[in-house]
């Protein structure tokens, strides 16, 4: 079985690697850090799995086609959309570069993959496509509105998709994870944000073992951690308003933090 997983060279992505490699599957491993995604590539051998390295920025048009070339005869039988960043700050303030790039790695490049993956798993006769949302994906969120829109994209396109690809024995899961332990919160420039403060984050490994667990079941959306469960089932409960400005209180700059 082939697994396309983009953004494997640390975190989340990099866990389900091993995951999968634990079945003996053969592993693409897409990410921009070359030296990362061979170090994933070889503790994914060490566990009796294979895998070939694709050291392809998704977020750059020119690497994406590169990379549909690069797997074109490939079959994929499971891709995993994992890459994606956010970026922290007050939107008027943010590098709009940065946030278009956001775009195009978040939405744009897990589009393309999405796509191209299906139709070949139809002709095939089977697949699974694997999304990695958030918690976010459920309202908007200050200080992260960018972000926050990017994943609200993913879970409605995933949930559609999942309706649209059942006739055609394609598994579409929309994982939504919660605030996780890897390389996200440095990248998005969250140092003085309180969102990573809080107790009880889960590390990349737990939330890639109870997110594999989910969607290996088949489950359409899988909530990691009964935490995040339970805060994303109280959703129901509140305005949405009121939700933005909960997720304002809870991401608002720790002003001692900058003293």
């Amino acid at each position: 079985m082939n697994v396309l997983i983009t953004g494997a060279s640390a975190g989340i992505g990099r866990e389900l690697a091993y995951l999968h490699a634990d079945q003996g599957h053969h592993l693409l491993l897409v990410g921009r850090n070359v030296e990362q995604l061979f170090e994933t590539k070889h503790f994914v051998e060490q566990r009796g799995g294979s895998a070939v390295v694709l050291p392809y920025d998704i977020g750059q048009s020119l690497h994406l086609q590169a990379l549909l070339r690069a797997t074109e005869n490939t079959p994929v039988d499971v891709l995993i959309n994992n890459a994606g960043f956010g970026l922290y700050g007050e939107f008027i303030e943010t590098d709009l570069s940065r946030e278009l790039n956001m775009i195009d790695v978040n939405i744009r490049a897990l589009t393309h993959l999405t796509k191209a993956c299906a139709r070949r798993m139809k002709v095939q006769g089977s697949g699974r496509i694997i999304q990695i949302a958030s918690t976010s994906s459920f309202h908007g969120g200050p200080f992260m509105s960018v972000y926050y829109a990017t994943k609200a994209y993913v879970l409605s396109f995933s949930e559609a998709l999942a309706d649209e690809l059942a006739p055609y024995n394609i598994q579409v899961t929309a994982v939504c994870p919660g605030a996780t332990h890897t390389d996200f919160a440095a990248t998005a420039d969250l140092a003085t944000s309180g969102l990573f403060k809080r107790p009880g984050i889960m590390d990349a490994k737990t939330t890639a073992q109870l997110s594999f667990t989910g969607y290996m079941k088949g489950k359409t959306l899988v909530i990691p951690g009964r935490s995040n469960a339970v805060y994303v089932f109280m959703t129901r409960f509140f305005s949405r308003r009121k939700l933005v400005q909960m997720t304002h209180q809870l991401q608002a700059p720790i002003r001692d933090a900058l003293e």
